[in-house]
Order: structure tokens, then sequence, then C-alpha cells
């Protein structure tokens, strides 16, 4: 059976987003269709890795594929910031917050960023708690960052982590970090742009708590996909996470959700739950800002202990970890959602068909052309490679698991298909989607 590339296309309207609750094409999120010998190559809009949303969505592709007898080969295009963004090879910006300091802010900012490179991703994590850094402590970091000829800090890594933190730059374990607000602005801006991040999935900024310089330099240096909001039950804290909550929106920053820390402690002896701040006050504020209450961690010794030891507690199985490995997935699975919504112009807290902005293009084609073949080159169109090439086209790259490497701006990568010359190379997943990184 002859398949044309706008039959697969309609078909592929059986693929919904599972957070959207709309179809992929109508999203937009198809941006291109071609069939060659046998193998359907599609190009996908996606940019949360390891997000298991996405990762859904491609087997739910394959299935369709699969119904026209075509093998399936899934690449990524990743949109590209303006020329502004000092980090271009960071393709999501994660700030964890908090309204107030003592909540477990940088133990949730830890497990969130050795959770998601536990998963396969590539992550930083940046200590920006200038007046006390305790990242390093936290992931067991003991030696210092490499220097390269022209200054740049190298980050050195910790259960496949970049990390960088003031605490670095200090001679003593006791040196206090005595800054005025510019100062701290300085300091924070060098941990940004002076670090050899390279290519980086997700960055993970552990803020300090409050609403004051750091959190302002961040916005204003960065563009931050969304934040993380710990706090704990009690009124005093939730107080707090409202004025956070209203500072991210008024930067038009998304807040991706709350994480209620110390939400209830289990005893061992008695069996009982004893909520010892209270309880309900991140479900409170989440359904008061419309914003998800990401997940409820219980307070159980063995994240301290873990934390003391320089071994986040997200990455032993146990019942400790159960609750960060949910916050890892609910985190990845919000940044996709919103940068979806973002392709496709939509809220994505209140998405509709009639909000629907931009067009369903594939290929170079509108969706309204029905009878059209949707390879672009068919129609006299650059392909995405000939784009990639000659520039053209600063909004998106595609990225091709035979052509990835760290010190460019844009990247690419392919799926399913490895090149197995390359020794060297790297077997990851990008929303789904396998994907082999030459090094």
């Amino acid at each position: 059976m002859t398949v044309s590339e706008s039959q697969l296309r309609e078909r592929l309207r059986m693929v919904d987003d599972p957070a959207l609750g709309i179809d992929i094409l109508s999203l937009g999120l198809v941006t291109d269709i071609r069939i060659e010998d046998g193998v359907a190559n599609i190009t996908l809009a996606f940019n949360a890795p390891y997000a298991t949303d996405e990762m859904a969505m491609g087997d739910r592709i394959r299935e369709v594929v699969a119904d026209f007898g075509l093998e399936t080969r899934l690449s990524v295009t990743v949109p590209q910031h303006d020329g502004s963004n000092p980090l271009p090879g960071v393709r999501n910006v994660i700030a964890v917050s908090s309204g107030k300091g003592g909540v477990g802010k940088t133990t949730v900012a830890t497990n969130l960023a050795t959770g998601l490179a536990d998963a396969g991703a590539r992550v930083g994590l940046l200590d920006g708690d200038i007046y006390g850094p305790n990242v390093p402590k936290m992931v067991g970091i003991d030696g210092e960052p490499g220097i390269t000829d022209d200054g740049t800090l190298v980050p050195p890594e910790a259960y496949g982590v970049k990390v960088i933190s003031m605490a670095f730059l200090t001679r003593e374990d006791d040196d206090p970090a005595v800054l005025r607000g510019p100062m701290v602005d300085k300091i924070l801006i060098q941990l940004i742009e002076e670090v050899e991040w390279g290519q980086l999935d997700y960055l993970v900024v552990d803020l300090p708590p409050g609403t004051g310089d750091a959190q302002l330099t961040l916005l204003q240096t960065l563009p931050v996909t969304g934040s993380v909001v710990v706090t704990t039950p009690e009124e005093v804290a939730i107080d707090d996470v409202r004025k956070g909550i209203e500072m991210f929106r008024n930067h038009n920053t998304p807040v991706l959700g709350i994480a209620e820390n110390m939400s209830a402690y289990h005893c061992p002896d008695c069996g009982g739950e004893h909520t010892l701040f209270g309880s309900g006050g991140g479900r409170e504020v989440a359904e008061k800002y419309d914003v998800p209450l990401l997940e409820e961690i219980p307070m159980n010794p063995e994240i301290r202990t873990r934390s003391d030891d320089g071994a986040p507690v997200v990455l032993w199985d146990t019942d400790a970890s159960e609750p960060f490995e949910d916050l890892v997935e609910s985190v990845a699975n919000r940044i996709g959602a919103i940068n979806r919504a973002d392709v496709a112009g939509i809220d994505p807290d209140n998405p509709t068909r009639d909000e629907l902005t931009t067009p369903t293009t594939y290929g170079g084609l509108e969706n309204e052309d029905e009878t059209a073949s949707a390879s672009a080159t068919d129609h006299g169109e650059s392909s995405a490679e000939d784009t990639l090439e000659a520039e053209a086209t600063p909004d998106a790259v595609e990225e091709d698991a035979d052509s990835v490497d760290d010190g460019d701006e844009s990247e690419t990568a392919d799926a399913d298909e490895q090149d197995d010359d390359e020794a060297d190379g790297e077997t990851r997943s990008f929303g789904g989607l396998d994907v082999s990184d030459r090094q």
C-alpha cells in the first residue's frame, strides 16, 4: 500500500497531547513529515527531554505509523531564544525558589537536578544562594572548578550534574559572604555567564529565599522556563509564597507549581501521621493561584541523612525517594506542556482549540492544503538541514543524532537510528526518542 504524507498527517490527529488535551496536528507540534524508503521521518516540536508525556506521545506516533506498515524515525526541533540569551546551549532554565528560608528549597533543587540527570538528561545546577551556598555539600563535591586559559570556570560534576557555587569561591568553609546587593548581582551574573556549561537540557538554579536582588538578576539575565516554589504547610511560609508567585508573574515567568515540603511525618513506632507544620497550605495556595501542586513531600529522616552524606535521596530506591521521583516527573512534564503550549500560542493551564494562534504546519505547508504532499522538498521548500546550513530561520533548529556538537549554539537530534561507527557516542533519549550523541 502506498501511503502519502498527507494521509499519515491526518492519521496523526489521533495522537492527543496528554497535558493540553488537543491533538498534536492542531497544536502545530508536527513540523515535518517525509516518507522515504518505507520510513516515516517525522519532526516534532518537543523540548522537554525525558518528560514522560513526550515519551508517551512518541510511542503513540510509532503505533500510528506502524498501522501503515512503515518504520518510524522521529526528530525534534528545538526553539532558539533571541540573541540576548547568554546561554544559547541551555534549553530550559528552572528557578527553584522559596518565600522564606528553612523550607527545604536546596533539598528540592539538588534532588530535582540529580533526578533529571539520573533519567539521562544533561543537567547543570547553579547554586545561586550567594549568602548560604550549600549545594556542594549536598551533592558531595569537595573539589574546585577548573579554569580555562581565558578564565572560564569549568564546573565539577556530581551524579552527572555540572555544579557551580559561591562556595567554590570562598577560601574556607567558615568564610561568610558579606556582600552588598550590587556585588551579589555581579557574582550571580559571573556564575551564569563565565562558566563552561556546554549543552544542557536543564539548568536548575537554586535561588536564595525571598524576592530580592538575586531573583531579579536571574529573571533579567536568562529566559527562565519556569519556577518551582517550595514551601512548608504553615501559614507564615504560605504568606511569603504568595509574594514569590506574584514576582514571577510580574516578570512573565510561568510558575511550574508548588512543592510542599515537610507536609507530614509518618511515625515508624505508632504508624500514625503527624502534621507538625499544619496541613493543606501548599494545596490551598496552588488552588488560589491556579498552579499545580507538584508534590507533597513528607518529613523523613533519610532525606536529611542522605543530604548530609552528599548523596541525594532521589537516587536511592526507598520510600523517601518516591516523592522526589514524582516531583522530577511532574516538573519535566510541566515544562513540556508550557513549551508545547508556547508553540501553539495557547495558555498551558487553560488550553482550548479556540485560542490556537499558531498555524498548524508541516514541511512548510499549512494544514488547509488537504491534498498536497507534506514533503517540503517536493514543493521547493528548503529542508531543515538546508535551513540550518543557511541559518535562514533562527527560531528553531532540527536535532539530528549524527551532528551533535557541544560547541555549537544549535544542536540536532535524530531518533531511532544510530551510527554504529561512532564508538564514542552516548545513547540518550529526547522526549521518547533514542538519540545518539557524537562526542
